[in-house]
């Protein structure tokens, strides 16, 4: 999770979601993203999302709501409304993935 906000802590973030990444069998989940900012921002989400694919590709990434934490600070329409126009700035086959696909696969819903 990205903690610290600052230039060094994104730093570290990718350098630790790149060691992440370099393991076939880890897949990341784009939630809780307002956990330590207290708030739904999109363009937060917007910022760790294209981080997220970048670094893992869609089809290891997908989208998670942290429901009912979230509820808090956001409502769960708002919080997925952020993380779809997040997907949206994707091409159309990567925000699939991001927001179906990837989850499909993995817990093997299909």
């Amino acid at each position: 999770m990205l903690e610290d906000l600052s230039e060094k802590g994104w730093a570290e973030w990718r350098a630790g979601m790149k060691l992440l990444a370099a393991q076939p069998n880890v897949v990341s989940k784009t939630s809780a993203l307002g956990t330590f900012i207290h708030r739904n921002d999109p363009a937060h989400i917007e910022a760790i999302v294209r981080e997220s694919v970048a670094i893992f590709g869609a089809d290891r990434t997908l989208f998670g709501s942290n429901f009912p934490i979230e509820k808090i600070w956001t409502s769960y329409e708002e919080l997925v409304d952020a993380h779809a126009d997040a997907a949206a700035k994707l091409d159309e086959a990567d925000a699939r993935k991001l927001m179906h696909d990837t989850a499909t696969r993995i817990y093997r819903l299909a």
